[in-house]
């Protein structure tokens, strides 16, 4: 079997068509997708201490000014209990294995699908809980990234990876969102040009260059991008 040919029949007829790039940070292109919609937001609780509370850069918060309404669900009880005080709808749940008995028009999975591991389940949970016709859009980084690569060329292994199960390429994804029932309808390549990293401050401005860096050479070589956008729907 010619695997290479394969693969490439794949990327040209699923992953190319649908594929596009941007320099827009990875919160605002989701954004775009949930205006005035019914969104349930999966995994919704922010777990970077830098982050926790600033609502420029939560996105659920964020969700909450733009969308008609929004569910949040995520499996951290103690911080569910305190944004619930604070007036948000969020509830403790497993997304791997959801039942809300509600449907919605824009399922979010923001930087979630690598932590899991049990995507058929998953992808099971998310096509019960879509309103007919709806989508669900996810981030994940990119294992393609010229950001990986280099931190694997100086430290030997990936260093922002911690709790990740998997990574994904365009391939991949798409072949996964297939097997689990779901069509690709859109699949973005972001490449910020601005980022959020490290509270150290040393450490902030390597990533800072090193974006910069990377960049530049995504204009090349797009392929090389942070992150990746995937928007799908229900196979019909």
């Amino acid at each position: 079997m010619d695997h290479f040919g394969t693969t490439r029949t794949l990327y040209n007829t699923v992953v190319k068509p649908v594929l596009k790039h941007s320099f827009r940070p990875r919160i605002a292109i989701l954004l775009d997708y949930v205006n005035d919609k019914t969104v349930l937001d999966l995994g919704c609780v922010e777990h970077e201490a830098a982050v926790e509370g600033k609502q420029n850069w939560w996105l659920h918060g964020l969700i909450k000014s733009r969308a008609r309404t929004v569910k949040g669900v995520d499996y951290d009880a103690k911080a569910v209990t305190a944004l619930r005080e604070k007036g948000y709808d969020i509830c403790v749940g497993d997304v791997e294995d959801l039942h809300l008995g509600e449907t919605y028009e824009v399922i979010v999975a923001g930087e979630l699908v690598e932590h899991l591991t049990n995507h058929r389940s998953f992808f099971e949970s998310v096509k019960r809980h879509l309103a007919p016709g709806g989508i669900v859009v996810a981030s994940v980084p990119n294992a393609n990234s010229l950001n990986y690569f280099m931190q694997t060329l100086v430290f030997g292994h990936e260093v922002d990876a911690w709790d990740h199960a998997c990574f994904f390429t365009p391939v991949t994804l798409a072949v996964l969102l297939r097997k689990c029932g779901l069509e690709l309808a859109e699949l973005v390549l972001y490449q910020p040009r601005t980022i959020f990293h490290h509270s150290n401050r040393l450490h902030g401005l390597a990533a800072t260059c090193f974006n910069a860096i990377q960049q530049c050479v995504c204009r090349v070589q797009p392929s090389l991008s942070r992150g990746i956008v995937a928007v799908a729907k229900a196979a019909r």
